[in-house]
């Protein structure tokens, strides 16, 4: 009887927690813009939030920066996310007229980061290296 309600009491404590992202979008507020402090306490109660429950997926945290090319502007959105691309932390959607870099995570508050260095690092990369073994 003793484990039936330890099993149930921690299924309802893990059911009941959501994970917990900044939301905002640097076009209606600039403050969501990179840099973007995660320690200011102004911010937090602004842009935090605790993503709300879904059936069907598991909550995470997402950062887009969105580059349009048409106006030469930079947006960043910070947002729940519902539909995860699996096996990538970050990755990059291109269009004719724009791209968004997409990083994804797990921890409360994780959607911060100021920096999308490494991806684009390592496809810079492996773009040379394809073409220098290609050519070999």
């Amino acid at each position: 009887m003793k484990v039936f309600f330890f099993a149930t009491l921690l299924a309802v404590v893990g059911s009941s927690y959501a994970i917990q992202c900044f939301e905002c979008n640097s076009a209606r507020d600039s403050a969501c813009s990179d840099p973007f402090s995660a320690e200011s306490p102004a911010l937090s109660e602004a842009f935090v939030v605790a993503c709300a429950p879904n059936a069907t997926y598991k909550a995470f945290c997402r950062k887009t920066k969105m580059s349009l090319f048409l106006n030469g502007e930079v947006r960043i959105q910070r947002d729940c996310g519902y539909m995860r691309r699996e096996n990538y932390t970050c990755y990059q959607q291109r269009s004719e007229d724009h791209f968004f870099d997409v990083c994804q995570c797990d921890t409360d508050n994780c959607n911060t980061a100021t920096s999308f260095q490494a991806p684009i690092v390592a496809a810079f990369v492996s773009t040379i290296a394809a073409v220098f073994f290609t050519r070999a």
